[in-house]
């Protein structure tokens, strides 16, 4: 009994490996399809980037208020500058800006403005200045 017996035995694969070579096999495809699909689409939409003021703190003698910059386009933009202007019956306008390094599409990123005066007893205004494409 020796090899000659291993030789006239059939080899079974256990059906656990049938199913995992199966779910590979559809994933492996779906994958494909799907990068197949992708690079047959019309170019990414460009950036709509969208500044939200989201809150004010007191820092000391300043204010803070806090800014969301969502982008709601396609395309990564680089650089986004982010410009609040604080007008209060007569005085000057208060301007202050920042400067979000990188917005990925459909993504927002957090940031902040800071004035002197109250931004509550005023009337603000948040908006995207420009931005890069990287």
């Amino acid at each position: 009994m020796g090899q000659s017996d291993r030789q006239q035995r059939p080899s079974k694969r256990p059906w656990t490996e049938w199913v995992a070579g199966g779910i590979g096999l559809v994933l492996t495809c779906g994958l494909l399809g799907f990068i197949g699909w992708q690079a047959l689409q019309d170019a990414p939409e460009q950036p709509r980037i969208v500044v939200r003021e989201t809150g004010i703190v007191r820092t000391g003698d300043t204010y803070l208020v806090e800014i969301t910059a969502f982008n709601r386009g396609d395309r990564t933009v680089s650089a986004l500058n982010a410009e609040g202007v604080l007008t209060r019956p007569g005085q000057e306008p208060e301007r202050s800006m920042a400067t979000f390094d990188y917005v990925p599409g459909h993504s927002q990123t957090r940031g902040g403005l800071y004035f002197s005066s109250d931004p509550a007893t005023g009337d603000l205004q948040v908006r995207a200045t420009g931005y890069q494409l990287p």
